[in-house]
């Protein structure tokens, strides 16, 4: 069992810079890992008989940018919605599966992978929200060639397991190469430089900020999530139990972000200036960290769309449903989970934010 202590009080988390270059090169979200069976009984954080909101153990993903997520909490927007939030860094997505399983965590940051996988484990989550789609933080990149047909007999760095992996397949299968036709070399994303360096692999699949590295080592883009039609998201799902024995702190979590997210939208670069922090990089090179992203901030008015999550009650209908219905086949054929969820539809509950909109008018 993964456990992480490292829960950081609000006026503390600055402190925190030192989660440093080797914790944020770790999967963005996509890693995966197996999960014990869910801990029966987890004790849930309630309300006191004062009336006050419960703590809410907040999870996050330090291996990608968690811009909104630091203004919602530096900037005391948790707060103004009444809710007393304990921020827990982890640093890849699979390495919260398990702490959802012991019930460590409510509310966590990742993405469809991690997700999935803790899904598929039994735990029982539910994604709630969305943050903003990436579509060019992941990246096929390499160097002597000029497309990806060009990448058959080649040495490809790639995280096995992960969306990156499921991606870089994608675009082999685009050029017309078949998986046989190239080597594969497991590496983690901060091995990735090191390596591409070294001339031990010849291109990589792999996310910012290890894709700017391998740029600055004189690697060129082939591929992106966008160009092989990848369903990439950042995401927010809820412990299920959590969530349903506290239905108001849900309602509370959407008026934070959405406070949030407009405060970020409506002067980003003030907003960055967290995860800058954060992460020890200057405004502008955090700023041109963002930029590679390609990152589209999804608004909470949109959210109910097919594109994202969906009206109430239709997850089947959207793109996220059909990315996991491909996704979770894909980890069966990596032997990443035993099999696919029988029924998906449970993972997707846009409820919450359709009533936190109902109630605005």
């Amino acid at each position: 069992m993964i456990q992480n202590n490292n829960k950081l009080p609000r006026r503390k988390f600055l402190g925190y810079a030192g989660l440093a270059t080797t914790g944020f090169l770790v999967a963005a979200g996509c890693a995966q890992t197996t999960s014990d069976a869910p801990v029966e009984g987890a004790e849930e954080a309630q309300a006191e008989s004062s009336g006050t909101m419960p703590k809410v153990r907040v999870g996050f993903q330090t291996g990608d940018i968690n811009n909104i997520t630091m203004v919602a909490f530096n900037e005391g927007y948790f707060e103004k919605a009444g809710l007393d939030v304990e921020l827990s860094p982890y640093s890849s997505g699979g390495a919260m599966v398990p702490a959802l399983a012991a019930g460590e965590v409510d509310i966590t940051w990742f993405f469809p992978f991690p997700s999935l996988t803790a899904y598929a484990n039994g735990v029982g989550l539910e994604v709630i929200l969305l943050d903003h789609a990436p579509m060019t933080a992941e990246r096929l990149i390499a160097k002597g060639v000029s497309s990806a047909g060009d990448l058959k007999g080649k040495k490809i760095g790639v995280t096995i397991g992960t969306s990156g992996h499921h991606s870089l397949l994608a675009a082999l299968d685009k050029a017309g190469i078949a998986q046989d036709e190239v080597d594969l070399v497991n590496l983690k994303p901060a091995e990735m430089a090191a390596a591409f360096s070294a001339n031990q692999i010849d291109a990589a699949w792999t996310w910012e900020p290890a894709a700017g590295e391998l740029n600055k080592l004189g690697g060129e883009d082939l591929e992106t999530s966008e160009s092989v039609g990848a369903y990439a998201v950042a995401l927010w799902a809820a412990r299920k139990e959590f969530a349903e024995a506290n239905p108001e702190v849900m309602m509370k979590f959407m008026e934070a972000w959405d406070m949030a997210q407009k405060a970020y939208l409506e002067d980003p670069s003030a907003g960055q200036k967290w995860e800058a922090e954060r992460l020890n990089l200057s405004a502008e090179e955090f700023g041109d960290m963002v930029g590679r992203q390609g990152s589209t901030v999804i608004l909470l008015e949109d959210q109910l769309s097919d594109e994202w999550l969906g009206e109430p009650g239709k997850p089947q209908s959207t793109d996220l449903y059909q990315a996991y219905e491909k996704y979770a086949a894909f980890l069966v054929e990596q032997g990443r989970i035993d099999k696919a969820p029988d029924d998906l539809a449970p993972l997707i509950n846009s409820s919450y934010i359709a009533e936190y909109l109902s109630s605005k008018g």
